[in-house]
């Protein structure tokens, strides 16, 4: 970690924002040098991880390590024996959040087990908690599309597709650390969450304790997006998954302790087993500019958060992070932990899929493609926090958690893919995987195109009465496309054809005959534009599936 200021060594290193201000702050983050004389084993596992992050590492054959081992107690004895007062620790990082004034920390920069310090914040004063009363239910006018206001959000990924075939995130369990989520505990876009246990308890560590349910709105219609579920007004892309909400961002001022929070918070993610992490948060400049970052700083191997995001994807969590909202301004770039290679930054885009102007720019200082891929982010449609509606919002902040909802709907179809598997088939099947910018990186994906390449689609998809004959290589074609139908029974087929941003450029129906072998054609292929198409074939609740190319 550096800072621009001066570094003083002692035995031990520690920034220093100049000695006469260390009063400003009673903050600090100080990093030990070892796990000597730890009471824990990783051949104790379950004594600091639950039975579900344990399996999660198993499926993707990680073992367990040593930064799994929380921190020396010993350390810990010695931080408070000092008068320190100890916030969290960091097993991954190896370090502790503590509360002491400058005199107390130097003295601690002193000890022989400390390896660096640095101050990174101020207290907050305590909040009481208001009491809150139910939102009473208001009629609203029903959407004949299910998903309602949400339509387009989901339907320019052809994530409704995936839901059609089951896959809504169920199963999963979502991570999303913000800056607050006020009134989540008391929507109706979440009461299913509630009603069927998949709200978690979650954690607040800017103040230390188990309710992250205020300070700011910017997370409920994170959360939104995600797992909203009022059918006919909105739908979100993982309505079936579970989630925990992790508050770490301080909204009333910005600087570096919150980057420490974000570690614990990904930390606390990962002891319940969270599959999936989405962080509409972003750390470049600070309140104080000694804190201050450089575009050089995004390489992915500096900021404390990166490290620490890369350490969660190590683990086997799938961490989705908006690539921030820059794009207009002088910083212009992304923002860390954005730029962590483990990473699936999302930048954003609008309606018809054109960059959003205010989405941040990649690559990231060592030259990796950034954002990685992108969603909506213009106009994305959010929870109303009091009542039964639906809002507008701009930024990245809101196309990572469509995304990462996404994900997660596509990984329950396949759990025994790693997130490192997942992460690159979402990359491969944006719409600019050829072609990759610095605005949209691999660009729209689409993810009934990467379910598909999951899938293995040379191999024979189908059964019951009807069977379609899938192409071992994608079909090439110019001025029509032919494919061929087993009908056992006599019945309706429902043809439909998509382009990448999920838009249906056909549709058809055939009633064929029992028993008979039909051979089908799209006869105006010629007329469309160059590029990736995908046809469905319904019948008796049953969906097959196909891919081919316009030359």
């Amino acid at each position: 970690m550096r800072f621009i200021g001066i570094w003083i060594l002692l035995l031990t290193s520690f920034s220093l924002l100049g000695q006469d201000n260390y009063k400003q702050y009673d903050k600090f983050w100080v990093e030990f040098t070892d796990k000597n004389n730890n009471p824990y084993s990783v051949f104790k596992p379950l004594e600091y991880l639950s039975p579900r992050a344990l399996e999660r590492r198993k499926k993707q054959g990680i073992p367990i390590k040593e930064n799994d081992l929380p921190v020396t107690p010993n350390y810990i004895f010695q931080l408070r024996d000092l008068g320190a007062e100890v916030n969290y620790t960091s097993k991954w990082l190896n370090g502790a959040s503590i509360t002491a004034d400058s005199t107390t920390f130097l003295r601690i920069m002193k000890l022989p087990c400390i390896k660096h310090g640095e101050a990174v914040g101020v207290s907050k004063p305590n909040r009481a908690h208001r009491p809150k009363n139910p939102i009473p239910y208001t009629s609203f006018e029903k959407s004949e599309d299910k998903y309602g206001e949400a339509a387009n959000q989901i339907k320019q990924l052809n994530g409704h597709i995936l839901h059609d075939l089951g896959y809504d995130g169920s199963g999963m369990l979502v991570a999303v650390l913000d800056g607050g989520f006020n009134n989540v505990d008391i929507m109706p876009f979440f009461d299913s969450l509630r009603a069927d246990g998949r709200l978690l308890q979650g954690r607040d560590f800017v103040m230390n304790d188990y309710y992250p349910y205020e300070s700011s709105s910017h997370g409920s219609q994170v959360l939104s997006t995600m797992a909203a579920n009022i059918p006919g007004l909105m739908i979100g892309t993982a309505p079936g998954a579970s989630y925990v909400c992790v508050k770490t961002e301080e909204t009333s001022s910005e600087l570096r302790i919150e980057e420490d929070n974000w570690v614990v918070g990904a930390e606390y993610a990962d002891s319940l087993g969270a599959d999936v992490i989405n962080s509409s948060l972003g750390y470049t400049q600070f309140d104080d500019k000694r804190m201050n970052y450089t575009y050089k700083d995004m390489d992915g191997n500096t900021t404390r958060v990166t490290k620490g995001a890369d350490v969660a994807a190590s683990k086997g969590i799938l961490v989705v992070n908006s690539a921030g909202n820059s794009g207009a301004g002088a910083w212009k770039f992304i923002g860390a932990p954005a730029d962590g290679d483990s990473v699936l930054a999302v930048g954003a885009v609008d309606a018809v899929g054109r960059k959003s102007y205010f989405s941040s720019f990649g690559p990231s200082a060592d030259k990796q493609v950034k954002p990685d891929v992108s969603a909506k982010g213009s106009s994305t449609t959010v929870a109303s926090l009091y009542g039964y509606s639906a809002d507008r919002a701009d930024g990245t902040s809101f196309a990572a958690p469509v995304t990462a909802g996404m994900v997660a709907s596509l990984w329950q179809a396949f759990p025994d893919k790693s997130n490192m598997e997942i992460m690159e088939a979402v990359r491969t099947n944006g719409h600019l995987n050829t072609d990759p910018s610095t605005g949209l990186g691999y660009g729209v994906p689409d993810y009934y195109a990467a379910y598909l390449s999951l899938s293995d689609n040379s191999s024979h998809m189908g059964g019951g009465r009807t069977q379609y004959s899938s192409r071992k290589k994608i079909a090439r074609v110019k001025d029509r496309y032919r494919f061929s139908v087993w009908n056992e029974s006599a019945g309706l087929n429902v043809v439909e054809v998509r382009n990448v941003l999920g838009k249906v450029v056909y549709t058809n129906q055939y009633e064929l005959s029992e028993n008979t072998y039909s051979h089908l054609t799209i006869d105006n292929v010629k007329d469309w534009k160059p590029g990736v198409y995908y046809l469905s074939l319904y019948q008796y609740g049953k969906i097959f599936h196909e891919k081919f190319i316009k030359e």
